[in-house]
C-alpha cells in the first residue's frame, strides 16, 4: 500500500472542476449539483481554485503520444475561506461502490488531497488564512483517519445543541431575594462585584470601544478552559474576535460583557442567524476569577431575555462534549443535543494569540 506522501496531488484546473465538483457533492443528480455548484461558487464566496486533489494516476505516467481518457478527479479537498483569516475545509467521501478502490486506499488518496490542500494554503494564502478547519461526522472513521495523517489537529467532539424560545424566556426574571435590585427593574441585580452590561462598540477607534475589553475577557476564559483547549495559542486573538463577529448578524445589544471588580471577566455574545429564527450562542465565557458564582447560567438567561420580541424561535450553541460543567448549564436551561461532528485544525500561518 502506497504512502500518503507518495501519491500525486496537483490542484485542480478548470478543466477537471466539474470532475472534482461530482466528487464533492453527495445528491441524486450528481453531474447536476456539481453544475450548480460550480455557477453559484462566486456568489457563496468559494474560491474554485483552492481545490486540490488526486487524479487517475494511470494518466500521470501515460507517454505523452499515447491515447489519453478523460481526466478523473479520484478525491479532491476544497478550502472556502472565511470570516476571522480561516479556511473551511471539505472533503469528498469514499465512493462506496468501490469503483475507485477498497475504503484503506481511498481514505490515503483523501488524506493526500487534504494535505496538499494545507500546503497550497500555506503557499498561495498565508496573509489570508490562519486556520484551516474541517468538520466531520462522529462516525465517519475514514475521515478521522484521513485528518489525522494529513497533520491535523483534533479539537474534540461537539455537540449541537438547541432550546425552543419561549414568551417566559423573553420575560427577565427577578433577581435573587436576598441581592439588591436595580431601581429601574431594568436589569437582573448580581452578585458582589459583577457587572454585567452590552457591548457598546468594537470598533479599535472610536471612543467608547470595548474591543479590548472583549480581548481580554476572551483571553481570560481561556485560562483552563474545558471547550477545545486544543485551539488555544493557535491563532491571533484579533482573528478569533473577527470569526465572532462575522457569526451571524452582529448586534452588540446581544453581545454581553461581564466584569468583575472592574476587571473583563467573561462574555456572552448571541447573534441572530440570517433567514432564520434562530440565534446562536456563539461564546460563552468565563474567567476563573469569575467561576463558581453561578453566572454561566445566570448571564446566558439573561441574555436570552432581553431578546425580546424579534420572531426568535430557538437558541442553538456547539459545545465541547468534553466540557460538563456547560454542558450542564445548557442543559438546565433546557438545551437538547440535536447533532455532533469531530473537529479538526491546522495552522496556517502560525502566530500566537497576544
Amino acid at each position: 500500500m502506497p504512502q500518503t506522501s507518495d501519491i500525486q496531488t496537483q490542484q485542480i484546473t478548470p478543466p477537471l472542476r466539474l470532475s472534482a465538483a461530482e466528487r464533492l457533492v453527495a445528491s441524486p443528480g450528481r453531474r447536476e449539483a456539481a453544475k450548480r455548484l460550480i455557477a453559484s461558487a462566486s456568489t457563496h464566496g468559494i474560491d474554485l481554485d483552492l481545490m486540490w486533489g488526486v487524479i487517475t494516476p494511470s494518466l500521470a505516467s501515460a507517454a505523452s503520444t499515447a491515447p489519453k481518457p478523460a481526466l478523473r478527479v479520484r478525491q479532491v479537498a476544497l478550502a472556502v475561506l472565511g470570516p476571522g483569516r480561516t479556511a473551511m475545509i471539505f472533503l469528498s467521501n469514499p465512493d462506496n461502490t468501490h469503483t475507485l478502490g477498497p475504503l484503506e486506499t481511498q481514505t490515503r488518496e483523501i488524506s493526500a488531497a487534504l494535505g496538499a490542500a494545507l500546503r497550497g494554503l500555506r503557499a498561495q494564502s498565508p496573509q489570508r488564512v490562519t486556520l484551516a478547519q474541517t468538520l466531520i461526522e462522529p462516525d465517519q472513521t475514514w475521515a478521522r483517519r484521513a485528518c489525522s495523517d494529513a497533520g491535523m489537529i483534533s479539537v474534540g467532539e461537539l455537540d449541537y445543541m438547541q432550546k425552543p424560545v419561549t414568551p417566559d424566556d423573553l420575560t427577565p426574571t427577578d433577581p435573587p431575594t436576598d441581592l439588591p435590585t436595580d431601581p429601574l427593574h431594568t436589569q437582573r441585580a448580581w452578585p458582589a462585584g459583577i457587572e454585567v452590561r452590552t457591548v457598546r462598540s468594537l470598533d479599535p477607534d472610536a471612543p467608547d470601544s470595548d474591543r479590548q475589553a472583549l480581548i481580554a475577557a476572551l483571553e481570560g476564559s481561556y485560562q483552563e478552559t474545558l471547550d477545545c483547549p486544543e485551539l488555544c495559542g493557535l491563532r491571533p486573538i484579533e482573528d478569533v474576535v473577527d470569526s465572532h463577529i462575522a457569526t451571524g448578524e452582529f448586534d452588540p445589544t446581544r453581545w454581553h460583557l461581564i466584569f468583575k471588580d472592574g476587571h473583563p471577566a467573561g462574555c456572552c455574545l448571541l447573534s441572530h442567524c440570517p433567514q432564520s429564527t434562530s440565534v446562536e450562542l456563539v461564546y460563552l465565557g468565563l474567567a476563573p476569577i469569575a467561576r463558581g458564582l453561578g453566572l454561566g447560567r445566570s448571564v446566558l438567561s439573561y441574555a436570552i431575555a432581553q431578546l425580546g420580541p424579534i420572531g426568535i424561535s430557538q437558541v442553538t450553541c456547539a459545545v465541547d462534549n468534553r466540557n460538563a460543567p456547560a454542558i450542564k448549564i445548557y442543559e438546565s436551561l433546557g438545551f437538547t443535543r440535536f447533532d455532533a461532528r469531530v473537529g479538526f485544525v491546522s495552522p496556517i500561518a502560525p502566530e500566537s494569540c497576544t
